[in-house]
């Protein structure tokens, strides 16, 4: 266990280095995490929703603040963290992340295709831009499409990741990309990547994966994402979970995160120094037991199974009718209660088979748990 020190985070950095501008110092990983971190704000109706023009983010940080509407915007439910919008006050008003210019912020949700996608551009000057793609939200149907990504070759969100990297490309055609995301967006940034058109990737410098679920054996061995594992990085926090979701590549950096837990998957709680993060040289044992307990036991899974597990989970979930994290979190007891009444008026076969699915994955857990003990 790494020893504690003063905490240290991505607020902190732009205290330190922002007086410095991308030109004196050019982007880095820390920054690429701010990216990223800001895209999980609403700037429906405030920046371009296209790419024909830009505002600086200073401009978008006042028109954010001042909105009338600020306090639905600054809602930003239950799981992403309120700081969010501190951390977009104090950029704005840096030298070095102030007058970067924002465009092309796109937010979408569509119940029947099961898709939560939203991304938006960071022009950082006339030779560099950076494209970031929002993570799962509070909303249900961000995480239901999370769980598709178990038995489905391509979600929607995907689709989407891939149809705006290349429209984005398009608009800065003379740009360096850098292309990166946080939880899901990670995942959609490396997706998107994998299929820009080979010209485009020429341009490309760098995808960050920040703790995002990863892809199949066989999607990382294919000739699209071998083409891009040079320029993929990933982070982790030290206890990771949503990241050991499926397989990665193996260059990655594990940072010190003072959460416990599955709260160490939020970036607030990573610590930062100079222009990077407090590394570490390894994983707290329990990310290495999820990650192959859930790997085991999910590889061992048939297609329709996966399928079969995430539609009876997110259908019982429905019984609630709630749309987001925070909505069932309101009254727990009573949506409890309706998602144990959902399960056991399911059709028994049905029934069983998830609580078989659900058994397996904790008893590979436990034996993984006994051989980290042994061993």
């Amino acid at each position: 266990m790494a020893k504690k020190r003063e905490k240290t985070d991505i607020i902190d950095y732009i205290s330190w280095r922002g007086d410095l501008s991308f030109s004196a110092s050019p982007l880095n990983v820390v920054d690429a995490l701010i990216f990223c971190q800001l895209s999980y704000l609403n700037f429906t109706d405030l920046a371009p929703a296209d790419f024909s023009s830009t505002i600086p983010l200073s401009d978008l940080a006042r028109r954010f603040l001042t909105a009338p509407d600020f306090e639905t915007r600054s809602d930003l439910g239950a799981l992403i963290d309120k700081q969010t919008i501190d951390l977009l006050e104090i950029a704005g008003n840096s030298v070095r992340f102030g007058q970067t210019l924002v465009t092309g912020f796109v937010s979408e949700y569509d119940q029947e295709q099961e898709k939560q996608f939203s991304a938006t551009t960071f022009v950082i000057d006339k030779e560099t831009a950076f494209v970031a793609f929002r993570g799962t939200d509070d909303t249900l149907i961000g995480w239901k499409e999370d769980f598709n990504l178990a038995f489905m070759d391509e979600v929607p969100a995907q689709k989407a990741a891939a149809a705006y990297l290349t429209a984005a490309a398009t608009a800065y055609k003379k740009c360096r990309l850098f292309v990166g995301g946080h939880s899901k967006g990670g995942n959609l940034a490396i997706f998107s990547a994998a299929h820009l058109a080979e010209k485009m990737q020429k341009r490309l410098q760098t995808v960050y994966n920040f703790d995002g679920p990863g892809f199949s054996s066989a999607t990382l061995a294919s000739p699209a994402f071998l083409a891009i594992k040079p320029k993929t990085f990933s982070v982790f926090p030290q206890l990771s979970t949503i990241g050991m979701l499926f397989r990665h590549y193996e260059h990655y950096e594990i940072v010190q995160s003072d959460e416990k837990l599955l709260m160490q998957h939020n970036p607030f709680s990573w610590f930062v120094h100079a222009r990077d993060f407090a590394r570490l040289n390894e994983f707290d044992s329990g990310s290495d037991i999820f990650f192959k307990s859930f790997n085991n036991w999910f590889e061992g899974l048939q297609t329709a199974q996966r399928e079969q597990f995430v539609e009876t989970l997110f259908g019982v979930l429905d019984s609630t009718h709630a749309k987001t994290n925070s909505e069932l979190s309101h009254d727990p007891v009573k949506n409890a209660g309706k998602v144990l009444k959902a399960f056991v008026e399911l059709d028994s076969d049905i029934r069983d088979e998830a609580i078989k699915i659900a058994g397996e994955f904790l008893k590979i857990t436990g034996n993984e748990i006994k051989a980290k003990l042994i061993d």
